[in-house]
This record gives C-alpha cells, sequence and structure tokens, in this order.
C-alpha cells in the first residue's frame, strides 16, 4: 500500500516498508487532494493565476495527463445569491463504483462518471435555498472539504461544509436533507448557535467497520454520530481542539 501526501510544495508518494519520500510530483505547485481509485491516482492542483487543474495517472504516477476540472455555470443575473460563481479550488476527491466526486470552493458538488473527463454539478444541493446562506470558513466563499461515501451502499453520502453545516444523501445526490442536529456553532448569537444550516465544520471522518460512526472537528469542538449523522453528540473528555 502506498501512501499519497498532497500539499503545498507538491505530491509525494511514500513507498510501503520505509518512511521515506519517493520522486515527487508537481514539485512547487500546490496539491490540494490526491485520491486513489480504480487503477488511477487523480491530483487536484491550484496554479493561481492559471486556475484549478485535475491530473490523472493511469501507471501509479510514472505519468500524469490533464483531465477536465469542475467548473460552476454562469451566475444568473438579478440573483441574490452572494456567492462568486467560479470554482476556487477542489477541496476533496472520493471515489465509489465508477463515479468520482469533487468538493470545491464555493459550495459545489460535482459528479463525474468517466473518470474525470467531464464533471456534472450537482444541482440539488447547489439550487437549495439553503447554500445562499453558507459562507466562507477561512476562505471568502463557502467549502465541501469532507465526502463521507457509506462502504455498505454507495449511493448513502454525507459531506461537510464550512461554513454550511453537514448534509446527507440516501439517493446517490438526487436529494439532500441537513444533518447536523446537536452541533452548536457559539461565534453566532444564541438564538442561532443550533442553526443546522451555519455549523463550521472542518473536517469529518467515517469510521469504515462502523459506518453509522462519523467524527466532525468543528470550529467549536469534536463531535461524534453512533446513528448514522441523525444526531451528534460533543466529546467533551478530550482537551479543545
Amino acid at each position: 500500500m502506498q501512501l499519497y501526501v498532497a500539499t503545498r510544495k507538491g505530491l509525494f508518494i511514500i513507498e510501503p516498508g520505509r518512511w521515506g519520500l519517493g520522486r515527487p510530483h508537481f514539485l512547487g505547485d500546490p496539491v490540494n487532494a490526491v485520491l486513489a481509485h480504480g487503477g488511477a491516482i487523480y491530483a487536484a492542483l491550484n496554479l493561481g493565476h492559471f486556475g484549478v487543474k485535475l491530473r490523472r495517472s493511469d501507471n501509479g504516477g510514472e505519468s500524469w495527463s490533464e483531465i477536465a476540472a469542475p467548473a460552476c455555470p454562469p451566475k444568473p443575473a438579478g440573483t441574490d445569491d452572494k456567492t462568486e460563481w467560479k470554482l476556487v479550488q477542489i477541496w476533496t476527491l472520493e471515489g465509489a463504483g465508477d463515479t468520482l466526486w469533487a468538493g470545491t470552493n464555493p459550495g459545489g458538488l460535482f459528479r463525474s462518471r468517466d473518470r474525470g473527463e467531464s464533471w456534472s454539478l450537482v444541482t440539488s444541493l447547489w439550487d437549495r435555498k439553503e447554500r445562499t446562506e453558507w459562507f466562507g470558513g477561512g476562505y471568502d466563499s463557502p467549502g465541501i472539504h469532507s465526502i463521507c461515501i457509506d462502504p455498505r451502499d454507495e449511493r448513502k453520502l454525507t459531506i461537510a461544509v464550512s461554513c454550511g453545516g453537514v448534509w446527507q444523501s440516501a439517493n446517490a445526490g438526487e436529494s439532500w436533507q441537513l444533518a447536523a442536529s446537536g452541533m452548536h456553532a457559539d461565534y453566532f448569537p444564541p438564538e442561532r448557535k443550533h442553526d443546522q444550516n451555519i455549523q463550521d465544520v472542518h473536517r469529518m471522518v467515517q469510521s469504515p467497520a462502523r459506518p453509522e460512526v462519523l467524527y466532525a472537528q468543528h470550529h467549536n469542538g469534536v463531535f461524534r454520530t453512533t446513528d448514522g449523522a441523525a444526531s451528534w453528540q460533543e466529546v467533551t473528555a478530550i482537551a479543545p481542539s
């Protein structure tokens, strides 16, 4: 098993049996996300003035080819959406079966069914009125940084947004519901601190052995769910994050 490390200075592949860096890839370029799936390696780069780029290797990193990066649709005139409809970065990549998923700033979830050759925006999430209330935590725009695919059923997705809470789909993204009950945003007035749509989750992971268990590192602490994100409880028996 190889370990892929995406950094602001390139992509590094650590070979099994030794703790040492192999040959670097994209040396000096920021690599935001990397995914090994289906016999290929995917790397998302953020080249500043030259934009977001996506690369794929079909030979273990010996060579790379450029493939299409997701793109936001044109922003319609007259909308009250304050988010700029422009791809800032690919924050995370995940895959299951023949489907790839990309979470991005400014809060768009994209899907590919042809190994990244083309991408489609998941409009069932993008078009929800709640999305216009999302906002950036560390960036100017909101971002989808965590995509958890249930190993028992790849149609069941749980995603986390900074800042936009946790969302879940049971039908491969056809419909969505908020799933951040129990989280609290202490940076908001008391009457809104439990609003699920404004929670600032920084990272979320799912237990592969017990998929109903997920952990979330939140702006205000660490939360855990044992019922598949139906409810969350703060883990208080640890030092503040």
